[in-house]
């Protein structure tokens, strides 16, 4: 986990100009270079108690972005469905492959809120 999302975490309102990250690849990851915040700078048990905190965090957000990208992929096959129902052209896709794309864009949705740990995610697979 990256040190910057450590520190997000302790001061969820510090501004990226308040302080510096430096890494000088020397196998010793991120410090801080410079401090310029009214914030105390942070000390390194502040910073691994909350390690797992940002950690999970930063994997929700991925989860989401994902999910996200996946739920795009899925509207342009909704809105062509529809429109040509509505237009009284035959739909490319049946009722049924419809109906699976609607379930398997709800199972996308539900990720969130069915999974409490974000490693045991698993995505539905869409099968049309």
């Amino acid at each position: 986990m990256g040190l910057y999302h450590q520190i997000k975490e302790l001061y969820p309102d510090i501004s990226d100009d308040d302080f510096f990250l430096q890494n000088d690849s020397d196998g010793k990851g991120d410090y801080i270079r410079k401090w310029k915040s009214s914030y105390p700078k942070p000390t390194k048990a502040e910073l691994n108690a909350v390690q797992a905190i940002a950690t999970e965090k930063l994997k929700w957000k991925e989860i989401r972005a994902k999910r996200n990208a996946l739920l795009s992929k899925c509207d342009w096959m909704i809105i062509r469905h529809v429109t040509q129902k509505t237009l009284g052209i035959k739909p490319k896709l049946t009722d049924g492959q419809y109906t699976i794309l609607l379930t398997y864009m709800q199972d996308l949705r539900d990720i969130p809120q069915n999974y409490i740990n974000s490693d045991a995610v698993v995505f539905p697979i869409l099968s049309l």
